[in-house]
């Protein structure tokens, strides 16, 4: 199995496919299973890793606090393992925080950025309404089982058309999802390290060509912080994937 080592824990990672180099990092809760989707169309052209971030997984889940930066070690160290020296690096919600930071942090590594509805976060961060904060942050505290939790979070993570038309996508997600389901504990962990992630004062330092991609209708990261991020990056380019939330999936990508 392979593992790479980062701060004191084991980080699991595979990879997958030939060609230049690209590390897919992925977001909250979730783990490199839910990339399930993307993972076949990329190997086909390039040299795909993907991993379990701290807390999920198969990666080690220390009880210890998280930070984004500390996440962007761990996603150096994979790279370490992997024996990369810089990659396309493509990260999304949780992720593209992480990307960010690795960017910032190592910037020989990143042959180029992709950050998928996600945030600089701090003070310019466009909360989600109140109703999804609180639900996001009811998760940990929840007697109901993880497949009721993604029901009952799909409201917030897909739009409502991609729900009424495309249930059964949904449902193949969330089975994904539950086979190896995040401990509440470390669930909390991760939130508080995107509630601390704030970036909005550096990222016009990130030099790597960079693509921001958002759906129009996320609500749990808000349209404006991908408008927001595409502004200060010097010279982003940005796609507007409409009618989506913020798992951005649609059918005809598929």
């Amino acid at each position: 199995m392979p593992i790479a080592h980062a701060n004191g824990i084991e980080l699991y990672y595979e990879v997958h496919g030939d060609g230049e180099p690209l590390l897919l990092i992925m977001g909250l809760s979730l783990n490199s299973k839910s990339w399930f989707r993307t993972l076949p169309a990329l190997s086909e052209h390039f040299k795909v890793i993907v991993f379990d971030n701290r807390g999920t997984g198969l990666s080690s889940k220390p009880q210890s606090p998280y930070s984004i930066e500390l996440m962007s070690d761990d996603a150096n160290a994979v790279l370490d393992a992997a024996g990369v020296d810089s990659a396309h690096v493509y990260g999304i919600s949780m992720g593209g925080m992480i990307a960010q930071r690795l960017a910032l942090k190592y910037p020989e590594r990143i042959r180029s950025l992709i950050l998928g509805c996600t945030t600089s976060g701090g003070v310019n961060h466009v909360q989600p309404r109140a109703d999804v904060s609180m639900l996001m942050l009811s998760r940990a505290s929840t007697n109901s089982t993880p497949e009721e939790i993604a029901w009952a979070t799909a409201p917030i993570l897909y739009s409502q058309s991609f729900i009424d038309h495309y249930k059964d996508l949904i449902a193949e997600d969330i089975q994904k999802r539950i086979e190896i389901p995040i401990l509440p504990y470390a669930y909390m962990l991760q939130l508080q390290a995107c509630m601390a992630h704030d970036t909005y004062d550096e990222i016009c330092q990130i030099k790597a060509p960079t693509l921001v991609i958002h759906g129009n209708e996320d609500r749990l990261v808000p349209y404006e912080n991908g408008v927001t991020l595409a502004r200060i990056i010097p010279n982003a380019q940005f796609l507007t994937v409409p009618g989506a939330g913020h798992i951005y999936v649609q059918k005809q990508s598929i």
